[in-house]
């Protein structure tokens, strides 16, 4: 299964300057902002982050609870983390404007993941 998403990151930008940590906190794992905030450009790695976990929901197939959704970093390489079980198949961009993401899942793992 495959899932996209493609975020406007001023949308972002605006919701953190609104929220703040009231939104960090209730969207993104305390590794993802972390991660985000060290980077040059923290609004585009949020925004990446925000698609690749809309992107996991479409290719899944179901709403899921953000903070269930980790998008975390192995070797520059984004993967998934939910529920303990890691996930490969992710891509993810961004470029001032938007930020986008992919998310492949083969479908043998969909029925494990269907079933929590």
């Amino acid at each position: 299964m495959v899932g996209i998403d493609i975020v406007d990151v001023s949308r972002i930008t605006d919701v953190v300057e609104k929220y703040g940590d009231r939104f960090l906190d209730k969207v993104f794992t305390r590794e993802e902002i972390a991660y985000a905030t060290q980077r040059k450009k923290a609004d585009e790695s949020f925004a990446g982050r925000f698609a690749a976990k809309e992107a996991f929901m479409k290719a899944i197939g179901r709403r899921l609870a953000w903070k269930d959704i980790n998008v975390l970093q192995s070797k520059g390489r984004p993967y998934i983390e939910f529920h303990g079980t890691r996930y490969d198949g992710i891509s993810i961009s961004h470029e001032r404007a938007y930020a986008v993401s992919v998310v492949v899942i083969a479908e043998s793992v969909m029925k494990a993941v269907n079933s929590e």
